[in-house]
């Protein structure tokens, strides 16, 4: 079957099945190295038997309720592709904006920001895509899971940044060698346990739950993160924290407890939701 026929069909199954139109081609183009540009310049090409039952058995997970990005173990994310499984998160959108965030304030702050650490970073998508846009930076990330650090080691040698990664619990680690830092930035667990009768069996099926849930309404993380802060920033600091739309209040209040002199704004994502909380003096 060429590229054409086999995309015609698979669109009408994808139709049919109210999914998303456009995975056959992502799976064809990933899979054959394709640009979306090549891939509309090959529909004519027949796929050889390999290249056929690989497609068959994408497509056939996809349609089973597999993420397409754990599948082909890749994700987009500002503009890179990373390599993603299912010990770590599939990157969001939203938490490119907290990302825009950091970089904004770094660039208007160029002196001020020389150490730069991502806690719960998962695949690493943070401290990378940073590391990328300000190479003098020192750049660290962190995560409690050792599946996860794995992944984000990948991604540093796939992306070749030089990005140091540590396993630890929340900021221990930073804590017990009196490392300090000028920018912190979190997208920690901060689902309610009560909040999984809402979330589609896409996202409890396949990603990591030490990546998602957390206790006390989903704060629990935010509150003893936030409280041991003080010991690793310097006197000049910028904080920034995805969070769940509900939680900007109370994730402000953790902040001003442990932060009372700084300012602690609560901004919103391109959709109008509380999606960051920034702390910085």
């Amino acid at each position: 079957m060429t590229i054409a026929e086999i995309l015609h069909q698979a669109k009408a199954e994808l139709s049919a099945r109210d999914l998303d139109l456009n995975i056959a081609e992502i799976i064809i183009e990933t899979r054959l190295d394709l640009t979306r540009s090549e891939l509309w310049m090959s529909t004519n090409r027949e796929l050889n038997p390999s290249e056929k039952a690989q497609f068959d058995n994408d497509f056939a997970r996809y349609i089973n309720g597999e993420p397409v990005q754990y599948i082909l173990e890749v994700a987009p994310f500002y503009g890179r592709d990373f390599y993603v499984t299912p010990s770590v998160l599939i990157p969001r959108p939203e938490t490119e904006e907290l990302v825009y965030a950091a970089e904004k304030f770094i660039e208007k702050n160029p002196a001020r920001i020389q150490r730069i650490l991502d806690v719960c970073t998962g695949s690493g998508i943070i401290p990378i895509t940073l590391k990328a846009t300000f190479p003098e930076c020192s750049v660290t990330g962190s995560d409690i899971s050792a599946e996860a650090l794995e992944v984000a080691g990948q991604n540093k040698t796939r992306l070749k940044k030089d990005v140091r990664f540590i396993h630890s619990d929340l900021v221990d680690y930073f804590q017990q060698n009196g490392e300090k830092f000028d920018m912190i930035l979190a997208n920690p667990p901060y689902i309610a346990d009560s909040e999984r009768v809402e979330m589609s069996n896409y996202v409890l099926d396949h990603e990591p739950e030490l990546a998602l849930f957390a206790p006390n309404d989903g704060l629990a993380i935010y509150e003893r993160l936030i409280q041991d802060l003080p010991d690793i920033v310097d006197n000049l600091f910028w904080i920034g924290m995805e969070i769940g739309y509900t939680q900007g209040s109370a994730v402000k209040k953790f902040f001003k407890k442990s932060f009372p002199q700084a300012n602690v704004i609560i901004k919103q994502d391109i959709n109008g939701k509380d999606r960051m909380v920034i702390c910085h003096n």
